[in-house]
């Protein structure tokens, strides 16, 4: 349950080091932008509306091809409501807690103490005095613990698992707090039931392990080196509006949360009026509204309060502002402007503008300066809040002695080219290619499709917008370009530079309260107990068939052709999928992000990217651990010419000497610039630790050595790549002969002729207890966790088992990680466990592991750790959680069914690692007979005396030393042990 700003942040940190190198480095130089990116979304089936008689709108689009749904309720109501106070997020959480038939075993008994409870709140809220709030606190502790004694923690979820429901989350947005996940389709009645109760009569039950878990949630946030910059932007463009606040709440508000206000809060925007349910999926709409009226039609009517827009200031008089980032070396500059709002009649022509300006295929205006190394890198990014479309460019010098001044002048020359028109007409109607392909795109399955229904309800678009939006795209001229230029890229705008430094981090501190573990974990609630009487079909989920899913054509011995109907648009994707990757030749992530900057024979890349373009085609080179990818994506109705481009990439590549040395720098900055928040060390530490001298950051292509090659070594170890196994994949509307002649005509498929050699990455398999520690002490958090290696394990039965311990130990909200480290202690925001599990048919012999992981607040290691210990040497036996634990298992098998475009390269992957039917067929045939005996007997076997590896990252002072060596003998890490330069 985090925030779209957070997640947005989340996946800039997790995003591979050398991947995409030019964007990284951008968004390590230019935090503020990381806010920033432009939705669209196209309709491929009409969507049906309904008004409830209660006023909540409901929007549901068919769609056929998947086993599942997508449910989400939307809710307008987010930060922008509740400015600095956190209330709307605060009660996001608090809506998992059920409501007062679901999460309790004798409401009636219960609700004396929660009463009693937000009256202590209210208290401590209007109290400053340091010891009267230590008082009140440790008496809501006591009252806490007491209401506990009612509590069934986390029914609701178990609820929605065991009626065919995976992935439940939900997130507080500026404009909007939404709640979602999957589910089977034969189980919308109960999911309907279950998503409408909560919306009647939420209680704020636990709500003392959940203030605590959002002060986990603060704390992990101020180890991430970009959020103080995203804020300290948020005020300065957003003073004086309700967008200026941080949407988690201030320090001061959250050390003072008042129920009465989150009911306020609730009364207030949780009215029909104000709500609109999403529905995606495989549902019959004709059918629904009885059900609906019979469940969310209960819902309070009412509309919320009418929101004002507040205008933004004048930016025009405003300083630069100076964002401090931790990152040496690195300069980066930029401009933050007001854009077009997404219903602006301007909309498409800004659109159009920004894709002149940088695109996928590298051909913009800004693209061009990066590909000639006259700057480093830059990008131009967009937002759309629910008042306001902002707009930015950023844009970093040459490393290292590049002048900002120089690339700032750069800038402003590539914009006037725009205003004044200086774009080939061929360039204009690419770019309204491309943004029409995604659009298309983003409509064709569920998950794509609800999400931009939620923004659509949120923003008061209509369900229509992407209609609109296209049709006015393909009316975009020049003189509109040129118009928006002038109209949006102004002086009423923000000057922004990076500068190095740090922001002071703001430290929520925990009140010390005694943990609430209530009694009745795993127990039913008398609603759970109704609910189950209800009529129902057993799910069976629905398995990859590898013989209908996706058609086999055998081009040569060492060549196959896998091809998949696309029941929706025009759209093809062609996949060259060449069975050598980054383990065979750690080269091959250099080789493929080279590759998509090389010149040919016959074009620059400038105008090869240009030719993609002008026939509506994008080109892509990737590389994984096994595969070097080649991705080629357009329309149909110009597959012959898109696949003539592709013929003479592939027969006449020509190195760019340029192109090598921007590659070799921008590794040279990654390196420099790696490592610099809490969880890009942590993920370099357990990887170590894992993998030992095989962790993909040690052994690794560094910069000097990528210094000793040059581009056409890269495009000779490219063309090595190309005589490996391949694996072709299609799908869109040609008929299958059309499809192989092409690939024919197209790849030298005679060249083939090595067989895929499959590679493993193997788990150090540790025979003793031991810990290990990477002193981190500007870190306030620490991650903590437990590594073990239980050896081969070629049994697919004890393989059953060990699923089914995974997902019960840590697997979901339900969990014994979830539940005992977050919800019973508050010892942490995120906690889970993943099982660690080399392909059976492959690596047989090969170690299998599982990794268990926390965040928590540095004073509370030593306790985390020795409840984690606990929980491994005790595991404690829920029978009602392992039922949830298995039936979670089987809905994720059904809901994570692929969508269309994505059966032909599941179904030639699943062939290439030995199997004849999916993967998951042996596990879900199990799973109705797996039971408690078959967790407890694994957890004796495997894990209870197996030894455990320690991993600690963080702040060494907080730990105790003599404590951690009980546990083993200790490794000190170093930076030269987790990172390779």
């Amino acid at each position: 349950m985090v925030t779209k700003l957070i997640k947005l942040i989340r996946i800039a940190h997790l995003s591979s080091y050398f991947c995409i190198m030019k964007q990284k480095i951008f968004f390590l130089s230019f935090a503020i932008f990381l806010l920033l990116g432009t939705g669209m979304s196209a309709q491929t089936s009409p969507v049906k509306e309904f008004i409830l008689h209660n006023g909540l709108t409901v929007w549901v689009a068919e769609d056929h091809t998947q086993p599942k749904v997508f449910g989400a309720v939307v809710v307008r109501a987010g930060g922008k409501d509740c400015p600095g106070t956190g209330i709307a997020h605060y009660f996001e959480h608090i809506m998992f807690k059920g409501t007062d038939r679901i999460g309790t075993v004798d409401y009636t008994a219960e609700r004396p103490w929660l009463d009693s409870i937000s009256a202590g709140y209210d208290k401590l809220a209007k109290t400053a005095d340091p010891v009267e709030r230590l008082k009140i606190q440790r008496h809501i502790n006591s009252l806490s613990v007491k209401a506990g004694d009612y509590a069934i923690p986390n029914e609701f979820e178990n609820l929605i698992s065991q009626y065919g429901g995976s992935r439940l989350n939900a997130y507080t947005s500026f404009d909007e707090t939404v709640y979602h996940n999957e589910f089977a389709p034969q189980y919308i009645v109960q999911w309907c039931t279950l998503n409408s109760d909560r919306l009647i009569s939420p209680v704020f039950r636990l709500f003392q392990g959940e203030l605590e878990t959002v002060y986990e949630e603060k704390n992990m946030y101020s180890d991430n080196p970009l959020l103080p910059a995203a804020e300290t932007a948020q005020r300065f463009l957003f003073r004086g509006t309700p967008y200026e606040a941080p949407l988690i709440g201030t320090t001061e508000q959250l050390k003072n949360p008042q129920l009465s206000e989150m009911r306020r809060f609730f009364d207030t925007y949780y009215v029909g009026g104000n709500m609109g349910l999403i529905l995606c999926g495989d549902v019959k709409a004709d059918t629904l509204l009885p059900l609906l009226e019979r469940t969310f039609g209960r819902i309070r009517a009412g509309v919320a309060p009418e929101r004002h827009r507040v205008p933004l200031p004048d930016w025009s008089t405003l300083p630069t502002l100076k964002l401090k980032l931790p990152i040496p070396i690195v300069r980066a500059g930029g401009y933050v402007f007001r854009g077009p709002e997404e219903r602006n009649p301007d909309r498409a022509a800004f659109m159009v503008m920004v894709n002149l300006l940088s695109n996928k295929q590298q051909t913009g205006l800004l693209d061009s300066l990066s590909r000639t190394g006259r700057w480093m890198a830059a990008m131009p990014l967009s937002y759309d809040f629910g008042d306001y479309t902002l707009f930015g460019a950023g844009f970093v010098p040459k490393i290292p002695f590049g002048s900002l001044k120089k690339a700032d002048r750069l800038f402003w020359q590539q914009i006037s080219k725009l205003r004044n028109g200086q774009i080939a007409p061929q360039a204009l109607e690419a770019a309204k290619w491309e943004l029409l392909r995604t659009l298309e795109k983003n409509g064709e399955d569920a998950i794509h499709r609800s999400n931009e229904l939620v923004n659509a309800y949120s923003h008061q678009l209509g369900s229509n917008y992407p209609d609109w939006l296209a049709d006015r795209l393909r009316q975009v001229t020049m003189e509109d370009v040129e118009r928006v230029a002038r109209t949006y890229i102004n002086d009423d705008s923000v000057r922004i530079k990076k500068v190095f430094g740090h922001y002071p981090k703001d430290r929520v501190s925990q009140p010390g309260y005694r943990p609430v573990v209530p009694r009745h974990a795993g127990a039913h609630s008398a609603y759970a107990d109704s609910l189950a009487r209800t009529k129902t079909e057993n799910i069976v989920p629905r398995l990859i068939d590898v013989d209908k899913d996706a058609t086999c054509m055998q081009l040569r011995p060492l060549v196959r052709l896998y091809t998949a109907k696309n029941p929706k648009n025009d759209i093809f994707s062609l996949c060259l999928a060449f069975r050598k990757g980054k383990l065979t030749d750690k080269r091959l992530e250099a080789v493929a992000d080279y590759m998509n900057d090389i010149d040919t024979r016959s074009h620059t890349h400038q105008q090869f990217g240009e030719a993609l373009r002008s026939v509506g085609a994008h080109l892509q080179v990737s590389a994984t651990e096994q595969v070097v990818t080649v991705y080629l994506e357009g329309f149909d109705s110009h597959f012959a010419e898109a696949m003539q481009l592709l013929r003479e990439w592939l027969s006449e590549p020509k190195a760019n000497e340029k192109s090598f040395k921007n590659l070799v720098r921008e590794m040279k900055v990654a390196e420099r610039t790696s490592l610099r928040d809490q969880d890009a060390v942590s993920d370099a530490v357990l990887q170590r630790v894992m993998y030992g001298g095989h962790s993909p950051l040690v052994d690794r292509l560094t910069a000097h050595e990528l210094k000793n090659l040059n581009g056409d070594s890269l495009i000779n170890l490219f063309r090595e790549v190309t005589h490996t196994q391949l694996d072709v994949t299609y799908c869109g509307t040609l008929p299958d002969s059309v499809v192989s002649a092409a690939v024919g005509q197209t790849v030298d498929l005679d060249a083939v002729s090595q067989p895929y050699v499959p590679q493993l990455r193997p788990l150090v398999d540790y025979n003793k207890s031991q810990v290990f520690f990477y002193d981190n002490p500007k870190a306030r958090q620490t991650t903590i966790a437990v590594y073990q290696s239980f050896g081969p394990m070629a049994n697919e039965s004890v393989r059953n088992d060990f699923s089914l311990w995974g997902s019960y130990f840590g697997g979901g909200m339900s969990s014994v990680l979830f539940q005992d480290i977050r919800e019973f202690r508050a010892l942490a925001y995120r906690t889970g466990g993943y099982a660690l599990k080399p392909i059976l048919h492959l690596f047989p012999n090969a170690t299998v592991g599982y990794l268990t992981c926390l965040g928590t607040q540095a004073d509370k290691s030593m306790q985390a750790i020795g409840v984690l210990d606990t929980l491994y040497r005790q595991m404690p036996m829920r029978v009602d959680n392992i039922e949830g634990a298995r039936q979670g298992l089987i809905n994720q098998i059904n809901n994570g069914y692929p969508a269309f475009r994505s059966l032909a390269p599941t179904v030639a992957a699943i062939r290439a690692a030995g199997y004849t039917r999916d993967p998951n067929a042996g596990l879900a045939q199990a799973l109705p007979s797996l039971r408690l005996i078959n967790v407890e007997g694994f957890y004796r076997a495997y894990v209870q005396s197996r030894p455990r590896v320690l991993i600690i990252v963080g702040n060494g002072k907080t730990l105790d030393k003599t404590k951690l060596a009980l546990w083993g003998g200790i490794t000190q890490l170093k930076k030269d042990d987790i990172f390779k330069k």
